[in-house]
């Protein structure tokens, strides 16, 4: 049997879950934000990462890289120091659905990630990997959704969870 991406992707999703069930409410809301400043980032600054990448590799006559690998480096190094470093948090909740919303939250931090990184490629490269990847078309083509559900989620979980305390 070959790996695929799918199957890779499928992985990456399942780890997202879990991981977020282990590090709790407040560490997924930590990676969510963390995710957004990072595709933001990538998005706005991948070409000068790129262009000073180009020149430092111009020096060493060795190294040879993308835009793609630019922003993928610029999103990736965003999202682990704003993680590993940040401050924020959120509520920590120990209600009985708080590992289901945790679980959801670590599962759409997953997507939005994906979604960011197939973002960055190419339109050619995307077209060729989606040929390969059913799931990564699928997932890429519900985009928005990746971007704006974690919000929607967390505004419904809260004003519900407002509701049910009085």
């Amino acid at each position: 049997m070959n790996p695929s991406w799918d199957l890779f992707i499928i992985l990456f999703f399942v780890i997202m879950t879990v991981y977020g069930l282990l590090l709790g409410r407040g560490r997924v809301f930590n990676i969510l934000i963390s995710t957004y400043v990072g595709y933001v980032l990538a998005t706005e600054l991948g070409n000068v990462a790129y262009d000073y990448m180009i020149k430092a590799a111009s020096v060493s006559h060795s190294l040879s890289f993308s835009l793609f690998g630019a922003k993928v480096l610029v999103f990736a190094l965003t999202v682990f120091i704003l993680t590993m470093k940040s401050e924020l948090s959120g509520t920590n909740d120990d209600s009985s659905t708080s590992g289901i919303y945790t679980a959801g939250y670590g599962f759409l931090a997953a997507g939005l990630m994906l979604t960011s990184v197939f973002s960055f490629m190419s339109v050619p490269d995307r077209v060729s990997f989606f040929q390969n990847s059913n799931l990564a078309a699928q997932i890429y083509s519900y985009r928005i959704w990746w971007l704006i559900g974690p919000i929607l989620i967390i505004l419904v979980t809260s004003i519900l969870s407002r509701l049910f305390r009085r």
